[in-house]
């Protein structure tokens, strides 16, 4: 709590919120279906956004065109995340960065798609806020299955392309009803995160 009392400068308000909304819209033999799923913004995934704004040195890349959050990866796995679990670096028993891998073996214990035409992949639309508060940026990207059947059941919001990695910070995840592709079938993934300042 903020008062004028407390607070000299005289502003009244101290908070920041950041929040991601996931959809996918996937075509299946040309018939198109959509869902919203409730995802998780890991803790991680937090603290590795709040240092970049603190610190500019997080520990793990530089941010740039290639190390952002418009990067989305993909996995069949269908075990739910938790926002506990840790969500950076390479896969050990307790953390990664891989997308349906957070919390590591120990977690979710899954695996991030690579082939196929799912590897992760830089969004093809992004928007950024503009205005005043409450904004929101949106990061899109469509996947195409390539090669053979393929299901999926995940998506993540990650600040690389590179699974595997040492830098890798996936911010947040959403399940949803496994889908089974073939090939040529699309799935449209859009994360939407809602900025709000005071």
């Amino acid at each position: 709590m903020a008062t004028n009392n407390w607070n000299p400068w005289g502003n009244k308000h101290y908070y920041q919120v950041l929040n991601a909304n996931f959809q996918e819209c996937h075509t299946l033999s040309g018939v198109t279906a959509c869902s919203t799923e409730h995802n998780v913004l890991f803790n991680t995934g937090a603290l590795y956004v709040e240092q970049l704004v603190t610190r500019a040195n997080e520990g793990f890349c530089t941010p740039s065109a290639t190390c952002s959050f418009n990067f989305i990866a993909m996995s069949a796995t269908t075990t739910a995340p938790a926002a506990t679990q840790s969500s950076t670096g390479t896969t050990s028993g307790t953390s990664s960065g891989d997308c349906g891998v957070a919390g590591g073996t120990g977690g979710q214990n899954g695996a991030e798609l690579t082939t196929n035409g799912f590897a992760a992949a830089a969004a093809t639309i992004v928007t950024d806020i503009s205005g005043s508060s409450p904004q929101t940026s949106t990061v899109v990207k469509t996947f195409t299955d390539t090669t053979a059947a393929q299901s999926v059941a995940q998506s993540c919001l990650v600040n690389q392309a590179a699974n595997g990695s040492a830098t890798r910070v996936d911010l947040a995840a959403a399940i949803f009803t496994a889908i089974t592709l073939q090939t040529g079938d699309t799935i449209q993934i859009t994360w939407t995160l809602t900025w709000t300042w005071s």
